[in-house]
């Protein structure tokens, strides 16, 4: 399996699920405590922009290993060691 094939939802899943994890974990908080008043519009955009960035990319390698994790699950026929044909 060539990583750098356009699998649907195989590289691209792995940002998408940090993008929702961003929103639930940083982006609302930071909505609520604006709308609460305890912290200002644009220290609350810093933050929650920052606060997504760093997010996606610490957890963007733990991400990619469960999306190959679950690609082979469905399919371990991809591995070398377990295809069918004889090289």
């Amino acid at each position: 399996m060539p990583i750098e094939k356009d699998e649907s939802g195989f590289y691209l899943g792995t940002t998408s699920i940090g993008y929702v994890l961003a929103i639930i974990f940083v982006i609302v908080p930071i909505c609520i405590l604006v709308v609460m008043e305890k912290l200002e519009v644009w220290t609350a955009i810093s933050i929650g922009l920052i606060g997504s960035v760093l997010l996606c990319v610490a957890l963007y390698p733990l991400l990619l290993s469960w999306v190959i994790l679950c690609y082979f699950l469905m399919q371990p026929y991809e591995l070398p060691g377990n295809s069918h044909t004889d090289n």
